[in-house]
């Protein structure tokens, strides 16, 4: 749960924007906290494939290095569909996940699917 006065901040000025949307107090809370945490998540992860305060050795070198790990260690009848991802080299041709169109991909389709919300409840 959002903790601190900063979180908290954020948690209520986002409440506020979604104020004259037509979504009740779940619907807004429960879109704000998915948006909250899908950020969160992205910034976990790019940290940990960042600096992170590891040496470099011993953190991937971006998203091309990490699919080349998992090609290797992916079991393809545990893992058939990622498997098959990774082997047709996915990620070989990406520059790495720290880059702003992965997060805006993920972040547009959660605002797309508010938007839809939004439009539903407002029939």
């Amino acid at each position: 749960p959002p903790m601190g006065p900063r979180r908290l901040l954020w948690l209520d000025r986002a409440l506020d924007a979604l104020s004259d949307t037509g979504l009740d107090d779940g619907q807004k809370f429960n879109a704000t906290t998915v948006l909250s945490g899908y950020a969160l998540t992205d910034a976990t992860l790019t940290h940990s494939l960042g600096a992170g305060g590891k040496a470099p050795a011993a953190r991937a070198k971006g998203a091309a290095e990490y699919g080349e790990v998992l090609t290797e260690v992916l079991d393809p009848a545990t893992y058939p569909a990622l498997s098959g991802m990774m082997r047709s080299g996915l990620l070989r041709d990406s520059t790495g996940w720290t880059e702003d169109a992965d997060f805006r991909f993920g972040l547009d389709l959660l605002l797309d699917g508010i938007e839809a919300l939004i439009a539903r409840r407002a029939r």
